[in-house]
């Protein structure tokens, strides 16, 4: 079991945080794994307690963006520093359920699950009684049948809710719990809540199930908002959901407090940051909102498009009318320090700025909607930022507007610079399907070590150790940007 996730528990039981995981607890152990999100129930009193916790852990709280916000209900991440797992709780302070697209019915049964809860014995978690799990899950089952969506989805995972129910009604006494459910549900009749019981074991038929469902919806009336507008924006829910399933559109709309960030990973060629950047973007996109853009290659804005064109035709033309004097050139392009850098026409450094520009005012807009940006390259001084060189008066305007162009960028929230020696970057150069030449490469080195963001938080990573430690410390290194030292 995951030992972050352990002792993060341990540490709600010293502070005395009264909870409950209270959710699917046939499948707690792969949840302590951190295979699931944990579904926590927490007593109110001990909220400033359970704050605490989450502070010392680095967990921090997480948005919908564009979906209905249920009451009482709270997502939070945490990162674990040993592994880079990231551990998703989902907590309640008020039981607010009844579907799984959107929960609208309050069950008031949070004191009947935290006054009878049991420690479990294999993972020191505590859990609600089995009788007190198995009224929750009868209620929260059949308060959705009335719902053609929950319905449907209810009988799409119909094999997994039988599981949970088979594991439930196994460890569960009949008789106790209808004692709980006169104790703590004076307005639900034991009869109807046995019917109920028998119909969702015996997979009764839908009618009797929508019915049943119906009696319990007249008993539980405390509402989010009403039922048909809730049906309504469910259905809508549901509708947007597939259409994106269809079109592929994998992009979340889940984002982490306070908000979107603009991660930059810079260094010389060969250093790592390319493969750094990537695999960071993919650790967070498994949560949330994350977008991998490659700065060092922006893509051509409207604004530029023409120009490229014509640049295009205008190099294809070129080649094939003195092919010779094309090869010369490239034979000879090797020369000692900036002259290795090889610098394209000031015209198409022009056309670069104005792309980059582009590019990354779109990635800002992505971050003010709460997206993660991971940059691999982003224009500074003295790499992949101004480069043309004052020769002419052409040249000395076109510098003017490049600089202009480069200095609206705003600088990134965090910069990671990517650093390996010269021998190993060298090494790994060459190793490439297509290297780069290496005057070239020592050139960028050079260049690589005055990178500087004087308005950006920077940090640097040494990338000639191993490869997975380096990576564990990136993902440390983002997680904490916000939230400080964890401390476990």
């Amino acid at each position: 079991m995951n030992k972050y996730i352990l002792r993060f528990f341990s540490a709600l039981e010293e502070r005395d945080v009264k909870y409950c995981h209270f959710k699917s607890n046939n499948n707690l152990i792969p949840a302590v794994n951190g295979v699931d999100d944990l579904d926590l129930l927490i007593d109110p009193n001990s909220i400033d307690s359970f704050n605490e916790v989450l502070a010392k852990f680095g967990m921090r709280m997480a948005h919908d963006r564009s979906t209905i916000a249920t009451p009482f209900v709270y997502h939070f991440f945490g990162s674990d520093p040993d592994t880079g797992l990231l551990v998703h709780l989902h907590v309640y302070f008020k039981i607010v359920t009844g579907g799984s697209i959107l929960k609208n019915h309050w069950i008031r049964s949070e004191k009947m699950l935290l006054s009878d809860r049991v420690k479990d014995p294999v993972t020191g978690v505590y859990t609600p009684s089995p009788e007190a799990d198995c009224i929750l899950f009868i209620i929260r089952k059949m308060i959705e049948q009335p719902s053609p969506v929950e319905n449907f989805l209810f009988h799409r995972d119909r094999k997994n809710i039988k599981a949970e129910l088979d594991w439930l009604v196994n460890l569960s006494s009949e008789s106790r719990m209808l004692h709980l459910v006169e104790r703590w549900f004076p307005t639900l009749p034991p009869t109807l809540f046995k019917e109920c019981l028998n119909t969702l074991i015996n997979q009764g038929p839908l009618v009797a199930k929508i019915k049943l469902g119906l009696e319990i919806r007249a008993i539980f009336t405390a509402t989010v908002t009403s039922s048909v507008y809730a049906e309504i924006m469910r259905s809508l829910m549901f509708l947007m959901a597939h259409v994106r399933g269809k079109m592929k559109l994998v992009r979340k709309n889940r984002f982490v407090f306070p908000g979107g960030l603009l991660i930059a990973f810079v260094g010389s060629e060969a250093s790592g940051k390319s493969t750094l950047s990537l695999e960071s973007a993919k650790w967070l996109s498994e949560r949330f909102d994350v977008k991998h853009v490659h700065l060092g290659k922006p893509k051509k804005n409207w604004r530029t498009k023409l120009i490229w064109q014509l640049i295009k035709v205008y190099s294809f033309t070129k080649r094939v009318l003195k092919p010779s004097k094309i090869k010369l050139r490239r034979k000879f392009n090797a020369k000692a320090n900036l002259e290795a850098l090889n610098l394209p026409h000031p015209l198409v450094l022009w056309l670069d700025s104005i792309d980059r520009r582009e590019m990354v005012r779109e990635c800002f807009r992505n971050v003010m909607q709460g997206c993660t940006v991971v940059t691999d390259r982003f224009p500074s001084d003295y790499m992949d930022g101004p480069r043309i060189v004052e020769r002419s008066l052409i040249t000395a305007l076109l510098s003017k507007w490049e600089r202009e162009n480069y200095n609206a960028i705003p600088s990134p929230d965090l910069v990671l610079k990517v650093y390996a020696p010269l021998e190993q970057t060298l090494q790994r150069n060459s190793l490439r399907e297509a290297p780069e030449p290496e005057d070239f490469v020592k050139a960028r080195f050079e260049l690589a070590k005055s990178i500087n963001f004087k308005y950006s938080e920077m940090k640097v990573i040494d990338t000639s150790n191993d490869y997975e430690q380096t990576l564990l410390e990136v993902k440390r290194i983002i997680w904490s940007r916000s939230v400080g030292q964890i401390e476990t």
